[in-house]
């Protein structure tokens, strides 16, 4: 909150800043219109006006939603169209690595926790491993 987050294309895939605004807007986050940016990246990157108070916050937030993006300040002018991000303090320059994917697919793996319960006290390990012997005859 306290933020407004702009998306914009620089992956060259039609439309994908408008569907990766429309993905934010799902996550809670207030948006822009989405634009183009001036040059093309393959890594998405998060910037944030330093000016906002609340900008650099929501620019974490949503770098972790799309996977774990770079944050950095915005530079002068923004690498957007027009060189202005208008009422937004965020910007997310949408890479071709990122581009039409869905947060949940942009999200980092989660791996399962392993528990290992203790042994339990009094008890011994009575686990025995036993040889057999098979033999057979083959006729071919």
């Amino acid at each position: 909150q306290g933020a407004t987050v702009v998306v914009a294309n620089a992956s060259g895939v039609p439309g994908s800043a408008g569907r990766m605004s429309a993905e934010l807007a799902g996550a809670g986050f207030t948006m822009a219109e989405p634009t183009n940016a001036t040059s093309a990246l393959e890594q998405s990157v998060v910037y944030y006006d330093p000016s906002n108070a609340a900008a650099q916050a929501v620019a974490t937030s949503v770098a972790q939603v799309m996977g774990g993006l770079a944050v950095e300040t915005v530079p002068t002018p923004p690498p957007v169209e027009g060189e202005t991000l208008g009422d937004a303090a965020v910007a997310v320059m949408l890479g071709s690595e990122q581009a039409d994917k869905t947060l949940v697919q942009l999200a980092p793996a989660t791996a399962t926790p392993t528990v290992t319960a203790p042994p339990v006290a009094g008890t011994t390990d009575t686990t025995a491993t036993t040889a057999e012997s098979t033999t057979g005859t083959t006729t071919g």
